[in-house]
């Protein structure tokens, strides 16, 4: 159930009719005696008692009000506590992101971010995972979102999630684009690898070691943008992260495919300086950042979790 739902019914029972309801919410009746169909379909049970004059909850539906109540008191409390905390948050934030979270991730969270908070300044830098994670751990930056395997001393790590990856290919390799891929019977591939500082390299020659992914050549790029420009010229790929393939949908010299075997993800982390907690303004922009991150997968889980799920 959504938001629009627990208000729709609050109002319903407070109102007594569906049309009073509507006048109240500033919409039409039908809507209203849709949403609370759906809202009854969902939870399996009649929340009123349809009356000439009106509606009257049921047993269920009195509960189930005092529980939205609650839901709704909430929400606002936290609107409230959002705009004086909008209303106070200033200063600056030093980030660094990898590369492909900074093309496809960052410009989304960051024009939020800087409508909504216009007296905090960022400063965002770039650079290699390694570069990044040594600015973090002498406080340089507040905090670092990438993969990487090595631990750095003076940084603490927070797990963000494991995410799935794509198979991004020159469009002269033939392939059809987000056309489901198994990398143990597609043609030996001309595969560009990320460096050892990437959480999805040690996984990669995993799989080609054990003849899940079939490779026919491979070389090291370790600037994406490089390595994007020169699949886009030949007909070489790479294993990416999936947030780099919606980027690149749109780009008709490059074809994206959601890999179905072997199960290759990739693990993001946030890391900060292990003596400096994040600051207020910078736990924001990482909270946009996840939100951010959770959009994007959802998207790409819509796109190709339909053709994956066919036998």
């Amino acid at each position: 159930m959504d938001h629009k739902q627990i208000r729709y019914f609050v109002a319903a029972c407070e109102e007594g009719s569906l049309s009073a309801a509507a006048v109240r919410l500033n919409c039409t009746a039908p809507a209203v005696s849709q949403q609370m169909s759906a809202l009854e379909s969902r939870l399996g049970t009649s929340l009123f008692k349809r009356t000439r004059r009106g509606v009257v909850p049921t047993d269920a539906g009195r509960r189930f009000y005092d529980r939205c109540l609650v839901v709704l008191k909430a929400v606002s409390e936290a609107e409230i506590e959002l705009e004086d905390f909008k209303a106070g948050v200033s200063g600056t934030i030093s980030a660094g992101f990898a590369p492909g979270l900074a093309k496809s991730i960052l410009p989304q969270a960051l024009a939020r971010y800087t409508r909504e908070f216009p007296r905090v300044d960022i400063e965002i830098a770039s650079g290699t995972a390694d570069t990044l994670v040594q600015s973090t751990s002498t406080g340089a930056l507040d905090f670092y979102v990438g993969q990487f395997v090595r631990p750095q001393r003076g940084v603490s790590a927070v797990h963000i999630g494991r995410y799935p990856v794509a198979l991004l290919s020159g469009s002269r390799r033939g392939l059809i684009q987000m056309q489901p891929v198994r990398l143990d019977s597609t043609p030996p591939l001309k595969l560009f690898v990320p460096s050892t500082a990437n959480s999805l390299r040690p996984r990669i020659e995993e799989g080609i070691r054990c003849g899940e992914i079939v490779v026919e050549r491979r070389i090291l790029i370790d600037s994406l943008s490089a390595a994007l420009e020169f699949l886009s010229q030949t007909d070489w790929s790479g294993i990416l992260p999936y947030w780099i393939g919606l980027k690149e949908l749109g780009n008709d010299r490059i074809t994206v495919n959601p890999i179905a075997d072997p199960v290759l993800t990739v693990d993001l982390e946030m890391t900060y300086p292990a003596q400096r907690p994040l600051s207020r303004p910078s736990r924001v922009f990482y909270d946009y950042i996840c939100q951010e991150l959770r959009r994007t997968e959802e998207e790409w889980r819509r796109l190709t979790e339909p053709a994956l799920s066919k036998p």
